[in-house]
């Protein structure tokens, strides 16, 4: 079995590597009325209505996509999806997957690990002299930064890639380099409240939006990887909507 690790480095910066800078950071942190405690493994979120995850798909026909994002998905077909190459799910379609995750708070930033695709996002802390982003870096999971406020953690990402699946894989909805997302941590009691708004110019009319909840579990769900041969095997049944052009080349990492 072969495993794709192209995208499994934290959306912004290649500094989640340095030990050493993490193990400092870790000394300094502590909760506080202010700063919630989010440290802990989190099962996959739940709708507040008690759906399975309704309230956070955007369907191919949702009344806030604009024309762009309907004359994309009617240009494209589903080959050219880059999940067929391994390519992990995108933030916040990532909420979506029913995989449990982890979060470890440090003092100057926040590391979330995914259980699927073994994802690592690193959120910066405000007030830490973090680096910004060159204007033209741009990355596959974003910038995340963050600060606490009013017992929540509030994370703003943004300098997205143009992403094809960018807001849903399954319906062809993509994402621009437009896309902003801010996601709020709270607590409400023992579970873990999770609100995100999603803003896009280029393929959305107005926010998109959700609620959702987790509970505390006792393990990391990190059991599923990516094949390539398994996820290229389903495009076997799939018909080009432009059989005369040449056929997707793929390349086995």
């Amino acid at each position: 079995m072969k495993k794709n690790t192209a995208f499994t480095l934290s959306g912004s910066l290649a500094l989640i590597g340095s030990v050493a800078l993490l193990s400092v950071a870790q000394q300094g942190f502590a909760a506080s009325d202010d700063i919630p405690d989010l440290d802990g493994l989190w099962s996959f979120p739940q709708c507040e209505d008690g759906r399975f995850s309704g309230c956070t798909t955007l369907r191919e026909d949702d009344a806030r996509l604009t024309n762009r994002a309907l004359a994309y998905q009617a240009a494209i077909d589903e080959m050219a999806q880059p999940k067929y190459d391994c390519a992990p799910m995108p933030i916040p379609h990532m909420w979506t997957d029913p995989y449990s995750f982890k979060i470890e708070q440090l003092e100057d930033r926040v590391l979330i690990y995914y259980g699927k695709d073994d994802v690592v996002r690193t959120i910066w802390l405000e007030g830490h002299g973090h680096p910004e982003p060159a204007i033209n870096e741009f990355f596959y999971f974003g910038h995340g930064v963050g600060h606490y406020e009013d017992g929540a953690l509030v994370v703003v990402t943004d300098k997205f890639t143009f992403d094809p699946q960018g807001l849903n894989a399954d319906f062809r909805i993509p994402s621009s380099t437009q896309k902003q997302i801010t996601e709020r941590f709270s607590k409400d009691g023992e579970e873990l409240v999770l609100e995100v708004s999603t803003v896009d110019t280029f393929f959305l009319k107005e926010p998109w939006e959700f609620t959702v909840r987790s509970s505390s579990v006792d393990e990391l769900d990190a059991s599923w990887t990516c094949e390539l041969d398994g996820a290229r095997r389903s495009l076997m049944f799939e018909i080009s909507k432009y059989p005369e052009d040449p056929e997707p080349v793929r390349i086995d990492y």
